[in-house]
């Protein structure tokens, strides 16, 4: 992009113009300062006594007198910037980037307005340009690092904001964010440090006081007993705690998360004694300890759906980044046919509602949480949604569908012979099952430490083989866990 300044003024009348305005611009030239160099001298010393306008203009006609002259351009960049101009700001930084590639700082600027502007990739690209050319750059690896943190990109986020701090930055945010990140890649003790330096720097902000208090109960928890963690939840949250019950699910979460098998058992027996009827835990616990299931029963499915329904999507797109319906659609309308009856096995709040729609009449959800179903039931989508279990509702079926869709449900069902065998009665020959799993190896089913299931992909091929024919085995990425990707399949089958 070049960036085009017109004086308005020609050239030889710009320079008597400014010459009878500005006595101290006439002396510039009698010292033999060229017009554009004692343009810049006038432009910024306008600057200096605040004639922001002036200065603008005068750096202007400076341009057009010399449009070649990168640091002359960056200095009207400058000025436009803090005259609120930004766009203009950009165009001059980037025509001075144009001529000269080299200096970091003007990067920096042109990053910053990227950012400000919106445009993140933009952003980026000026803050790893900035810091090729300065790496000891701590406003580069402090900008970079944000923008990472915005992109999902965690490990890189520790590593520069770390970078930052080392380098002397000592910003109360910065800290926040270097925390944050430390503690969404598993580095608990580090998320521990880095946030209570947040906290004592923003004593009143709650947000982070209690990701400081989460991060010192994980990092507790790990290095020492359940009381002593909760009592350094309690010291870290101060009034801000939340009851105790309530703080050690959540650290519960992280733990198994980040596979920590010993303290998440530590805490997840605690936590059994607090509620010894909740149905949630004990399987948990039965994970944690290998013990063997064919599948997550009712109660639990029932009891952790219900528990997660009001903030189910914005915690499966935005933090776990699920995107199976998105995949869905192409090899739905790669199909080139419509289903006249669609069965969305495992429905949840009908994140799929909208793509299975798109190519079926008749769309029927099955769903063991009964608030999952009050939420799908708001998309006005689903012809009829059934509370009850899916292979239950498979084997009472008598009205069969041209399509059953199971995205993201085989993760609670370990033998998966009542599900193939379910599916292939309620579909005439021709009709189309689609199913996602994640992967496995070693045994046909595991229960991993999370109290999903994984299954090996050989053992899904042989089952499915009984009745069906493979079109399409895709591997995807099924969700995040613990921020990273969770590897999987998303599976197209016709009916023989």
């Amino acid at each position: 992009m070049t960036l085009h300044v017109s004086s308005p003024f020609p050239p030889v009348a710009a320079l008597e113009h400014w010459r009878v305005r500005y006595p101290k611009f006439d002396v510039a030239l009698e010292r033999g300062e060229t017009p554009p160099a004692a343009l810049r001298y006038l432009g910024l010393s306008l600057w200096q006594d605040g004639a922001t306008a002036e200065a603008i203009e005068a750096l202007e006609s400076a341009t057009a007198l010399a449009p070649t002259d990168a640091a002359l351009l960056a200095d009207l960049g400058s000025l436009l910037s803090l005259a609120g101009r930004k766009a203009d700001a950009l165009n001059a930084f980037i025509a001075s980037l144009e001529r000269d590639p080299s200096r970091a700082q003007v990067w920096l600027n042109a990053a910053g307005l990227c950012n400000e502007i919106g445009d993140k990739a933009a952003a980026e690209n000026a803050f790893v340009a900035a810091l090729e050319l300065e790496p000891t750059s701590a406003e580069a690896c402090t900008g970079l690092g944000l923008i990472y943190i915005e992109r999902g990109r965690f490990d890189d986020a520790v590593r520069l904001l770390g970078d930052a701090v080392a380098r002397g930055v000592d910003s109360g945010a910065v800290h926040a964010c270097l925390g944050q990140s430390l503690y969404l890649i598993g580095r608990f003790a580090e998320a521990r440090t880095a946030l209570g330096k947040a906290a004592q720097a923003f004593p009143g902000e709650l947000t982070i006081i209690r990701k400081y208090a989460g991060a010192a109960f994980v990092a507790t928890a790990i290095e020492s007993t359940v009381e002593a963690a909760i009592e350094a939840y309690r010291e870290a949250a101060g009034p801000h705690a939340d009851d105790t019950f309530a703080a050690c699910r959540f650290a519960f979460q992280a733990l198994c998360g980040f596979g920590h098998r010993d303290a998440a058992l530590r805490l997840g027996e605690a936590i059994h004694a607090m509620a010894p009827d909740d149905p949630i835990i004990p399987f948990h616990l039965d994970a944690l300890r290998g013990r063997a299931h064919e599948r997550a029963s009712r109660d639990y499915v029932t009891a952790c759906f219900d528990r997660y329904a009001e903030d189910f999507d914005r915690h499966l797109l935005e933090i776990l980044r699920y995107r199976l319906p998105e995949k869905l659609g192409p090899l739905l309308r790669d199909a080139g046919r419509r289903f006249p009856r669609i069965l969305d096995l495992g429905c949840g709040t009908g994140l799929a509602a909208t793509t299975l729609a798109a190519v079926g009449d008749e769309v029927v959800g099955v769903d063991l949480s009964g608030r999952m179903l009050a939420k799908a039931k708001a998309r006005n989508v689903y012809a009829r949604l059934v509370e009850d279990d899916v292979i239950a509702f498979l084997d009472a079926n008598d009205a069969p569908f041209d399509l059953i869709v199971a995205l993201d449900m085989i993760i609670y069902l370990g033998d998966l012979s009542a599900l193939f065998a379910g599916a292939a009665r309620n579909l005439r020959s021709g009709d189309l099952f689609v199913f996602s799993f994640e992967e496995g190896a070693g045994r046909d089913y595991a229960l991993s430490p999370c109290a999903r299931f994984a299954h090996d992909p050989a053992y899904v091929e042989r089952l499915w083989s009984r009745e069906f024919d493979c079109v399409v085995a895709q591997q995807t990425m099924i969700r995040l866990e613990a921020n990273r990707p969770v590897p999987g399949r998303l599976v197209l089958l016709r009916r023989r």
